[in-house]
């Protein structure tokens, strides 16, 4: 017998790559998940959305679709830019941190307030 997850990831494979497709249990029967496909360049979040949901109503029944929870449509540049990203940098322990603020870097430590201002 077929588990909701199966028959979520049966639907979204009509459409998606087996590879793009990334679910998992979201708690209390729910399941969310991740979908990599190249076919949402050019797609704004709504439309993204929008044609996930769309094939949820096509092939699962309204039992399963009170399973589904949230899930975020990446392009794979997108999911390159975002999941592949080397953050070994801002692992290095350092004593003063900075942020981008418009054009200029503002420092956040003891001799600043939380804007960057000097502190009296």
């Amino acid at each position: 017998m077929e588990t909701v997850i199966q028959r979520i990831q049966k639907a979204l494979r009509k459409e998606f790559s087996y590879k793009g497709i990334l679910l998992e249990d979201a708690g209390d029967g729910f399941v969310g998940g991740w979908i990599i496909s190249k076919s949402f360049e050019g797609l704004d979040g709504k439309q993204r959305q929008k044609r996930v949901w769309n094939l949820f109503d096509k092939y699962l029944d309204e039992k399963d679709r009170t399973r589904l929870a949230v899930f975020l449509t990446f392009t794979p540049l997108e999911k390159k830019t975002i999941f592949d990203e080397d953050f070994s940098e801002f692992e290095k322990p350092s004593k003063k941190k900075s942020f981008f603020a418009g054009k200029k870097t503002m420092s956040v430590g003891r001799k600043n307030d939380r804007f960057g201002q000097k502190r009296r």
